[in-house]
């Protein structure tokens, strides 16, 4: 008897602990850099450098993502989170996210990004989409959506 109490005990503990927690959205502060590593018959493999807050008091799992990337009003392609990582608990850190993507319209959009090169300015690049994050407990997608000039190394 006095087990069931214990195990009803902690069930409710338990209950109470996880609704108390508050699953803060985790803020892309700014695009450190963007490496290209390939291009190649339009299919691109790069690696983005994201300065990433994580306010919460647990790590949080980047478990997923999925982008839209502009040079203006044009597409320049999609691209997907190639690997899954962790963000630390309470931090704001410089993190390497791999990406994979088609770039099939590049060429044509490229050529606002050539421009502002030309003219000595970092073209701007639109980031729109979506990661989805968690830890055992909890799930959410984050909406990231930011404009940021383009430090490029080839």
């Amino acid at each position: 008897m006095v087990r069931l109490q214990l195990n009803f005990l902690g069930l409710i503990l338990s209950i109470i602990a996880l609704t108390s927690c508050e699953f803060k959205d985790v803020k892309l502060e700014k695009v450190q850099d963007f490496e290209v590593n390939s291009l190649q018959g339009g299919k691109l493999d790069a690696t983005i450098n994201l300065v990433l807050s994580n306010p919460n008091s647990f790590p949080i799992t980047v478990k997923s993502g999925e982008f839209e990337l502009f040079s203006g009003k044009k597409s320049l392609g999609d691209a997907q989170l190639k690997k899954a990582f962790k963000i630390n608990a309470n931090s704001t850190e410089v993190y390497p996210v791999q990406l994979t993507g088609n770039m099939g319209d590049l060429i044509s959009a490229g050529l606002t990004g050539l421009t502002s090169l030309l003219s000595g300015k970092k073209p701007e690049v639109l980031v729109k989409g979506e990661l989805k994050v968690g830890n055992f407990f909890f799930h959410k997608k984050v909406p990231i959506e930011i404009t940021t000039e383009l430090p490029m190394s080839f």
